[in-house]
C-alpha cells in the first residue's frame, strides 16, 4: 500500500510570459455583438416550451452548413448533443431536417456498457464521462457541445454549489482547452420573480458560466424573446426575438411530422425581464426597465426600507455579471420607480433609495444602517417633523440640520444635493 502523500509546489508565471488573445465567438449575430463565446460555457434557461432547445438546433444547423455568423463563419462545424429530453427519431431529427441541417454533422452521444454478455446504453454523466467527451470531439471535430438538460446529467444535487462545480468545472476546462462552445440548458424556478433569480438550482450555474441567455414568450405577440443577462467577454447584453413556425417534414417511414422551425427576427428592445414583470402583474411600473434595472430594484427591495448602500449594490451587481456603468445607468434611467442616489444622514456614505409614494406600511426614512447605530425610526417617509419645546433648536429629531421644519430626503433632492 502506497502511503506517500502527493508533493506540491508553487508555480509563478509572470504576466509578460502569458500570450494575449482576442476572445472568439461561436455565434456573433451582428458585428461587435457576441452572444455565445468559444472556449467556455453558456447557460441557457427559461420555462419549458420557450424554444430553448429548438433555437440551439437552429444554430447547430447553420453551423453545419458553414453559415453561422461568428469567428468560424464559412467553416462547416459539427455539433454533439448530450441527453435531450426529446426523442431523436420523432422530434430531434425532424427538427434538424426542418432547420436544413447537414445531418452528418450533428451527433447524438451515449455511453455503451458491457458486463459479461449484457450490453446497455445510457446518457453521459458528469464529471464521470469527461474523457469520453474529449474522445468524441477528437473523432468528430465538433465545435459546440449541447448538454440538455444539464442538471439531470450531473452527479449530486443541482442546488448545492460544490456538487455543481465538481460536476461541470472539468467539462468547462475541456471546453477552454479545445476552444469549443459549451451550452448548458437549464430551467427557471417556478414562480421566479426576476431573470437573475429565476435560474433553477444553485447560483453556481450562473457563476461558472460566462454568458447567460434567458428565454421567455411574449403572450401578446407569440414571439419568443431571449436576453443576455450575463456577458463577461463583451459589451453587448442585448435582447433578440424569434418565432416558431410549424413545418411538415417527411419521415423515413413515409409519414409526415409537424415540427417547429425557428424564424430569427433579430434584435428587440423588449427584454425577458419585461415579460416576467408583465406576467407578475407589474408591467406598468417596469416599462422602462432593462435587465440591469431589474437587478438593481430587486436588490434594493430586499431591504424593508427599500434602501441600500451604493457600494453594496455595485458589488452584488459585479458578482452577477454587470459592470459599474451598467448599474449606474440603470439607476439613472429608472423612472418608475425612481431610484435616488443620496448621501446617508448617518455616515453610511452614498445610498440608493427607491423613491415612491407607495412605500410599504410602516416603512420609515431611517435605514437599517441607522438602526444598527442605535437610531430609532420615528418619522414615515415624506412626513414633516414638528419639534417639541424640549427639542434642540439647532437640530431635528432625525437629522443634524439647521432646518427644523422638514426632515426628509426630498429636501436634499429639491436643493440639488444628490449625486
Amino acid at each position: 500500500m502506497n502511503d506517500k502523500l502527493p508533493t506540491k509546489r508553487v508555480l509563478l508565471t509572470p504576466a509578460s510570459l502569458i500570450k494575449t488573445r482576442r476572445q472568439k465567438w461561436f455565434w456573433e449575430p451582428f458585428t461587435g455583438h457576441g452572444v455565445i463565446p468559444l472556449g467556455t460555457a453558456t447557460i441557457v434557461a427559461g420555462k419549458g416550451g420557450e424554444g430553448k432547445t429548438t433555437f440551439m438546433l437552429h444554430l447547430a444547423a447553420l453551423a453545419s452548413r458553414g453559415q453561422l455568423p461568428g469567428d468560424l463563419h464559412g467553416q462547416k462545424m459539427a455539433t454533439i448533443v448530450i441527453g435531450p429530453e426529446d426523442d431523436w427519431d420523432t422530434v430531434m431529427v425532424p427538427r434538424l431536417k426542418a432547420a436544413g441541417a447537414d445531418l452528418d454533422r450533428i451527433y447524438q452521444i451515449e455511453v455503451e456498457s458491457t458486463l459479461d454478455e449484457f450490453t446497455s446504453r445510457r446518457s453521459l454523466k458528469f464529471p464521470l464521462d469527461v474523457d469520453m467527451i474529449e474522445q468524441a470531439i477528437g473523432e468528430t471535430g465538433a465545435k459546440v457541445l449541447v448538454v440538455d438538460p444539464a442538471p439531470s446529467l450531473m452527479h449530486g444535487d443541482m442546488n448545492k454549489v460544490q456538487d455543481v462545480r465538481q460536476s461541470y468545472e472539468p467539462l468547462i476546462a475541456l471546453a477552454q482547452r479545445l476552444e469549443i462552445a459549451l451550452i448548458l440548458i437549464n430551467h427557471f424556478n417556478k414562480g421566479g420573480g426576476s431573470v437573475s433569480g429565476g435560474l433553477s438550482g444553485s447560483h453556481a450555474w450562473r457563476d461558472l458560466t460566462r454568458s447567460y441567455l434567458a428565454f421567455a414568450t411574449d403572450e401578446e405577440s407569440g414571439e419568443r424573446v431571449f436576453s443576455q443577462d450575463k456577458n463577461n467577454y463583451g459589451e453587448s447584453k442585448g435582447s433578440y426575438k424569434f418565432t416558431l413556425e410549424s413545418v411538415d417534414v417527411t419521415t423515413d417511414d413515409g409519414e409526415t411530422a409537424s415540427v417547429a422551425r425557428v424564424n430569427f427576427l433579430g434584435e428587440t428592445d423588449q427584454t425577458v425581464g419585461d415579460l416576467i414583470s408583465r406576467a407578475n402583474g407589474d408591467d406598468e411600473d417596469l416599462d422602462d426597465r432593462n435587465v440591469a434595472q431589474s437587478f438593481v430594484i430587486d436588490f434594493i427591495k430586499q431591504n424593508e426600507v427599500w434602501e441600500a448602500k451604493a457600494g453594496d449594490v455595485l458589488k452584488a451587481g459585479r458578482a452577477a455579471g454587470f459592470n459599474d456603468n451598467e448599474l449606474k445607468n440603470a439607476r439613472k434611467r429608472s423612472k418608475s420607480p425612481r431610484i435616488a442616489s443620496v448621501k446617508s444622514d448617518f455616515g453610511a456614505g452614498w445610498v440608493w433609495r427607491i423613491e415612491t409614494h407607495d412605500e410599504p406600511e410602516g416603512v420609515t426614512k431611517v435605514s437599517k444602517v441607522s438602526r444598527s447605530q442605535g437610531m430609532t425610526p420615528s418619522t414615515p417617509w415624506g412626513q414633516k417633523v414638528t419639534p417639541s419645546p424640549n427639542d434642540n433648536p439647532a437640530t431635528c429629531p432625525l437629522h443634524s440640520t439647521e432646518d427644523i421644519t422638514e426632515c426628509y430626503t426630498c429636501t436634499e433632492i429639491r436643493e440639488g444635493k444628490t449625486a
